[in-house]
Parts: C-alpha cells; structure tokens; sequence
C-alpha cells in the first residue's frame, strides 16, 4: 500500500509513543524512519527489522564514559540510535562549538543507519559532519557540508575494528578538515560504493509526488502499537470524567 508522507509521520509517532517513547524521543525517531525512507535508505525495512528489538526495549539514552579536551566516549547501553542518536550528535556539536573540533564515539548502539537525519539536522546550523560505523562486512560512512540537505554516503570493506556495535561523530566547521580528522582516526578501507545527494534528491521527490510505499504486515503493526496509545488516552479520559 501507498501513504503520503504526513499519513507515516503521524503513524510513526503514535507507533513509537505506544514503545514507550517520550514527546520528544518519538518526534525525532519517526523524523529518522521518514528521512531515511525517502532518501532511499530503506527506512522502513530497517524499521522492520528493529522493531522485535524496539518492543522489549527500555528506552535509554547515552551514558557518558568520559570526556576530553575535544572528544568523548558515550554508552549507548544496549539501545537504538533512534533514542540515544540526537544526544551523541548535540554532544558532538558541543565540543565543536567550544573546541573549534569536536569527535564523539557512541558505542553499545543499534540502527545506526537512522543517525543520517541527525546529521542533516546539525548541518542546517553550519556544522559539517562525519559519522561512520562498521555493519556486518562494511563499513560506512556519512559526510555532509554546512547547509547541505543530504549526505554522501560511502560504502568500505573495511578490517574489523575493536569497538562492537560503535559509531563516530566527527564535527567542525568545514568538511574538509572534518575528513581529515577522519582519516586520522580511521582507516576505513577500500571505497566499494557511493551514494551520491542527486541519487537522494530524486528518491525524495519521487516519494514526495507518488506516496511511500510500506509493507501492508508492517502498516497492521504500526496499527497495533498506535491503538496502545489510543486505548490508554480512552481509559484515562473515562477515569478522569467524574472529577
């Protein structure tokens, strides 16, 4: 089936509150799921397959594990970077704005892919961006100019590195010595594949003009976690209608 963009958005945020996300968790999730979708990332497949994950999930956010000069280590204790992923960057961007640089490493998280409308976010406020990770056999990582609205994405076939389940931030003012700061800390591997923001426009506007597709089980799904939310408000407006 077929759902306009707004349709999703709403979906998606009632969905995410019935997991137990708070007001501001579940706006900035769903705006990840719908980015990614449009922008041809696969959102919602990804979305998918986190759910079984999301369902026993506890909704934790980052714990900080130190702090340096201009750079610091988070715990994602075990959670989805649709909760702890808007943390990680605002740090990231703190230490920029206050160190001229700024590199965070998130590790213990999951979803990773979903940190690409973050990083859009942070670049509208004249900040560039690297973020990189390793999943499965490849590595990959987003970079995006101050006021750009899409990333590059590159795909490496990278040697494996120490950190499970570990992503990088990296922040400053010009994406030129933000990927040189990169290259310092990581050698990602060779270069197997690249996602150009053309490729990302055009699966936006096509979206935008023709609806988003979503898998009819995962539509019913999103149903079932938005009716918790909707029976909770029934019974709590009944039980407040004698006061």
């Amino acid at each position: 089936m077929r759902v306009s963009r707004n349709e999703l958005t709403a979906s998606l945020k009632k969905a995410f509150e019935g997991l137990g996300f708070s007001v501001g968790d579940y706006q900035d999730a769903a705006a990840m799921v719908i980015w990614s979708q449009m922008h041809g990332l696969n959102g919602l497949q990804q979305l998918q397959e986190a759910l079984p994950s999301l369902y026993s999930c506890l909704c934790l956010h980052c714990k900080l594990i130190s702090n340096g000069d201009n750079h610091a280590v988070l715990d994602g204790q075990s959670s989805s970077i649709l909760l702890c992923g808007s943390q990680a960057v605002r740090l990231a961007c703190a230490l920029a704005r206050q160190h001229g640089c700024g590199q965070v490493q998130l590790n213990n998280c999951h979803n990773r892919r979903f940190i690409a409308q973050r990083l859009v976010s942070a670049a509208q406020l004249d900040s560039a961006l690297v973020a990189y990770w390793v999943e499965g056999d490849s590595g990959f990582k987003f970079s995006i100019e101050p006021r750009a609205k899409q990333p590059t994405v590159s795909r490496y076939s990278p040697s494996p590195i120490a950190a499970v389940q570990s992503l990088m931030i990296f922040v400053g003012n010009d994406l030129a010595s933000v990927e040189e700061k990169f290259s310092v800390a990581i050698n990602p591997g060779p270069l197997t594949e690249i996602t150009s923001p053309d490729t990302m426009i055009d699966s936006y506007n096509d979206m935008l003009e023709q609806g988003i597709e979503i898998d009819d089980n995962l539509w019913h799904e999103l149903d079932n976690l938005v009716a918790r939310v909707l029976v909770e408000s029934t019974e709590s407006s009944r039980a407040g209608a004698g006061d």
